[in-house]
């Protein structure tokens, strides 16, 4: 009943002051119930406005005993796996005067006994006096460790567990709780169940996305790691081709110095004996002369001069390739020749090439087109064709070791270079098309062939991130495509893609050196190339 309503009844009351006396109780009444909405209100936009729990607890306990006048209002948490007979205090707002319950460790076995099964279900506890309520006496115990008089307690629920409780304590006397009280706790209590739950949620969101983040930041150093260590594989590789191949010439250099140390010394003693004769020689000079043997003397001194000039010049041309495909002074994407990374690439390579008492040899063949500078990364581009000749050389090896008998033409890796006009444009791009005859990629593993870690070759023999790096370089740093076509028994080609940046040849040279590009599996295999399907 509201004050109009009252007003209507102000004729059938015959006590004047009693009417007056029961509407003014009535609007107190009326007032308290809408501070308490009001105070609802404020109280849950302020838990919805944080998710910081110790704030949501503050501001509930604070807000909640200020509104009902009571003495303690605390929010209580079981400890996990305790069967709900432990726990603590986490917040609370507390008249001076009375104990405080912060961080006081609470063991009651009785409310797991007796009390929490109804608190899981949603009851809520209203107590006017603990002494006359017919509680058991442990749990009498433990509330007057903290001058409880009287209690109402309400649950704080997460699903069906029961997380807590939200607890407003009377000190001072007993008191008997209204049903718009309890209601009012029982409203606040349901949404700091809500807001337990998404504040437990966000943590456990933010603790994933710190270890994910953690995690990544591990894979990035391990990849890092796996990157570089594939890098300083390929350098070893690379040391031990130019030592490989720098040792032969220089080995030869070495022999002749002798030889052309003592040829030299028997001219000088010649010439040493002719000035000391001359105009008159010595009669023992001609068997000087002779013991010397001038005739095959000035025979085999020019052979060895030159022959060790041949061997200084390759060395110089080792060094040479070796500078141009490290190319470490040009980490910027500038214009290339393409074929001299090849070639240098090649020559790096050759020892890999040549024949054995267990290998027969590897012929290499060229099929260059005319190209015009290619505006790439140089240094990396060579990485690329490093670690695709070299698979081409361990599938050759495995393909021989094997016994595969069916191939009558030896070894070969064929190289070809063309260009192709850009789908995406009116430039053209650079092909090179490296293919070997070997026994080819199985069709149930080629889509696997450039994801990191996957490799064919046997454990300990490769890494799997030599083909990973080569499509990352081409197709992310590059803008290019790199693919694979391969039969069984057929060999294998890979095709490099690169964009022509550089316009420094002029778009007549590059139309002029065009040429149409047949491409297929390899020089030996009659089966369309798909790659010739697509363009």
């Amino acid at each position: 009943m509201d004050l109009d309503q009252l007003e209507q009844l102000r004729e059938c009351c015959r006590d004047e002051a009693a009417f007056e006396q029961m509407k003014q109780i009535l609007a107190s009444d009326e007032l308290s119930q809408v501070k308490r909405q009001k105070t609802l209100f404020q109280v849950i936009s302020k838990i919805r406005e944080s998710l910081d729990l110790d704030t949501i607890f503050q501001t509930t306990a604070t807000e909640v005993r200020q509104l009902l006048t009571a003495d303690r209002v605390g929010i209580f948490r079981f400890y996990p796996d305790s069967g709900w007979d432990d726990g603590e205090f986490v917040s609370e707002n507390v008249l001076p005067g009375f104990h405080s319950a912060l961080a006081a460790r609470i063991h009651d076995h009785c409310f797991g006994e007796q009390y929490a099964v109804h608190y899981q279900k949603g009851k809520i506890q209203a107590v006017a006096d603990i002494y006359h309520a017919g509680l058991n006496d442990c749990h009498v115990d433990v509330l007057r460790r903290f001058q409880i008089r009287a209690n109402l307690v309400a649950p704080l629920l997460q699903g069906e567990n029961l997380w807590g409780l939200l607890c407003v304590h009377q000190c001072t006397a007993s008191r008997e709780w209204r049903s718009d009280e309890i209601e009012f706790v029982r409203q606040i209590a349901t949404e700091l169940g809500v807001a337990i739950r998404q504040a437990e949620l966000l943590a456990k969101t933010q603790q994933q996305a710190a270890e994910l983040t953690q995690t990544l930041t591990d894979l990035q150093k391990s990849q890092a790691q796996l990157i570089q260590g594939e890098k300083m594989s390929s350098l070893g590789q690379l040391v031990a081709g130019i030592a490989h191949e720098i040792n032969n010439p220089v080995n030869f250099i070495y022999g002749n110095l002798t030889h052309a140390s003592q040829y030299a010394q028997d001219l000088l003693e010649w010439l040493r004996f002719y000035q000391q004769e001359y105009p008159h020689p010595h009669p023992g000079l001609p068997d000087r002369i002779q013991a010397i043997d001038p005739d095959f003397l000035m025979q085999d001194f020019p052979k060895i001069l030159s022959s060790m000039q041949i061997g200084a010049d390759r060395i110089r041309q080792i060094v040479l390739s070796l500078r141009n495909f490290s190319r470490l002074d040009e980490a910027e994407m500038k214009p290339v020749n393409i074929h001299d990374g090849i070639d240098s690439t090649l020559l790096i390579l050759q020892h890999r090439f040549k024949p054995n008492p267990y290998s027969p040899g590897i012929e290499i063949i060229k099929e260059y087109s005319v190209l015009p500078l290619v505006e790439c990364y140089a240094s990396q581009l060579n990485q690329v064709f490093m670690n695709i000749i070299n698979n081409a050389v361990d599938a050759l090896e495995e393909s021989r070791q094997e016994g595969d008998r069916r191939k009558a033409s030896p070894p070969q890796i064929t190289i070809r270079t063309g260009l192709m006009p850009d789908p995406q444009g009116d430039s053209s791009r650079a092909i090179i098309r490296i293919a070997d005859n070997g026994h080819g990629v199985p069709l149930s593993i080629q889509s696997k062939l450039f994801d990191p870690f996957f490799t064919t070759k046997p454990a300990g023999k490769g890494t799997g991130l030599g083909l990973s790096i080569s499509y990352e370089i081409v197709v992310d740093r590059h803008g290019g495509t790199l693919e694979c076509y391969s039969q069984p028994s057929e060999g294998t080609e890979f095709w490099i893609e690169i964009p022509i940046r550089g316009k420094e040849s002029g778009s007549h040279e590059e139309t002029e050196c065009q040429e149409q590009i047949s491409p297929t599996v390899n020089p030996q295999s009659s089966t369309p190339n798909p790659r010739s399907l697509y363009h």
